[in-house]
């Protein structure tokens, strides 16, 4: 069975790591055909992702939350108040940004007058798009097809 597979040529400095490595330490000796591989795959692999925006809040056709209430639409007495509420994957980890909803949205079920806004500039990295391309990272979405397919 070849451990290095597909990603070793994603990562040229790997044969510098080889010598330093002292045995696999996951998933461990035992597991050495490709069969055993998968079931070890099946039994302990978990997402490192962070699930979000699939009850997005908003006023569009395709908004599952009031966001002046929390509230599903359709449906009488459930509100959603988590990561699944955004209506946009963040930047960075997700857990600040649900902290800020959580407390957002217990002041508006308690009917809490809302803080007056602040209006604080930040950084925001625009993505460069070659004419006619579309501006929604297709670019970045062929550069990475390019690369796995070792073009």
């Amino acid at each position: 069975m070849d451990r290095g597979g597909p990603l070793r040529a994603l990562d040229p400095h790997a044969a510098r790591l080889r010598p330093l490595q002292r045995r696999r330490a996951v998933p461990g000796a035992s597991v050495a055909t490709d069969e055993e591989v998968l079931d070890w795959v099946a039994r302990d692999a978990e997402t490192a992702l962070h699930p979000s925006c699939t009850a997005r809040m908003g006023t569009g056709d395709d908004a599952v939350l009031d966001p002046a209430t929390m509230r599903v639409r359709g449906l009488d007495g459930l509100r959603v108040v988590d990561a699944s509420a955004m209506p946009y994957v963040t930047n960075g980890n997700i857990y600040a940004p649900v902290v800020m909803l959580s407390e957002k949205a217990a002041d508006l079920i308690r009917g809490n007058t809302p803080l007056a806004p602040i209006h604080q500039q930040f950084y925001r990295h625009e993505r460069e798009h070659t004419a006619g391309a579309p501006p929604d990272g297709g670019d970045a979405r062929m550069r990475l097809g390019r690369l796995f397919a070792g073009t």
